[in-house]
């Protein structure tokens, strides 16, 4: 197992590998050395040109995931079963890396895993969960429960990790949908401490807006909102990255029926440049 390194997931829709693979090459220019895996079921993933960015591609078959509509949530709740990394920094698709992240690691001497508190801080103020959900949830916790944002998170692989996330599969299990109050309800059943991260390691552009170009101030833009979805992640990209967005963007224009035929795979390793 490699020390130390990032995982991304990408999966159902085409949008979100996009997205992945923007942050994930941003994150190299960033961060030259630090290993990057990136996981998605996309058969596209395996002809991209990877290699060259640094970008470990991790490609699921269908008999290593269960069959649901919310497959990045159902991976997310078993990555450190994925991941290769005794400490592993996860990020979402919709993270923009936009400072060097060297620093992130030093937290884990403080604790085994990492979050950045939630925009909206407490379980009772979270809005973007089922009602029943969220019920279900106030009846088992205090209602002024740090709600942490899932979006980053830190871990070193041990005992107590390994737990958390066993307990996190399985609360979040019962209701398949949205992650962050079953990590909530896990963090209470197993009782593991949270190191609560610096929020510039995990911050909107809306909450960012006054100091977004500020070279110290933001390291890692959380583009949550839909932005991927609408297509505007990219557009946004290209105002810090515009060869990374472009090239990422041609890749994913360039669309083919998939999954690719041997016939058809030499054209797109041509188009690639690879």
């Amino acid at each position: 197992m490699k020390s130390r390194g990032v995982i991304y997931c990408a999966t159902n829709s085409i949008c979100y590998l996009e997205a992945a693979l923007i942050s994930a090459m941003a994150l190299r220019q960033q961060e030259p050395d630090l290993p990057i895996t990136l996981i998605s079921e996309h058969p596209l993933l395996e002809l991209l040109p990877l290699q060259r960015y640094g970008i470990t591609p991790r490609v699921l078959k269908v008999n290593e995931v269960d069959n649901t509509p919310y497959l990045s949530r159902y991976i997310k709740t078993t990555l450190n079963i994925l991941s290769p990394y005794q400490e592993t920094l996860f990020l979402d698709a919709d993270i923009l890396p936009l400072q060097p992240i060297s620093a992130l690691w030093d937290h884990l001497c403080l604790g085994d895993f990492g979050m950045v508190a939630d925009r909206l801080p407490t379980l009772d103020l979270c809005d973007h969960i089922a009602a029943e959900e969220k019920e279900y949830t106030l009846q088992r916790l205090p209602k002024e429960t740090t709600q942490f944002n899932s979006g980053v998170m830190l871990w070193r692989n041990t005992a107590a990790t390994q737990m958390l996330f066993q307990h996190w599969h399985q609360e979040w299990q019962k209701f398949q949908k949205h992650d962050q109050l079953a990590l909530m309800r896990a963090i209470a059943t197993t009782q593991i401490p949270v190191t609560a991260l610096p929020n510039r390691y995990n911050t909107s552009p809306t909450d960012s807006a006054s100091v977004l170009f500020d070279n110290h101030s933001v390291h890692l833009l959380h583009c949550w909102g839909g932005m991927v979805g609408s297509g505007k992640f990219r557009q946004f990209a290209q105002t810090f990255y515009p060869d990374i967005a472009d090239t990422v963007g041609n890749w994913i224009d360039w669309q083919l029926p998939l999954p690719l035929s041997k016939t058809v795979e030499p054209c797109l390793n041509d188009y690639l440049n690879v």
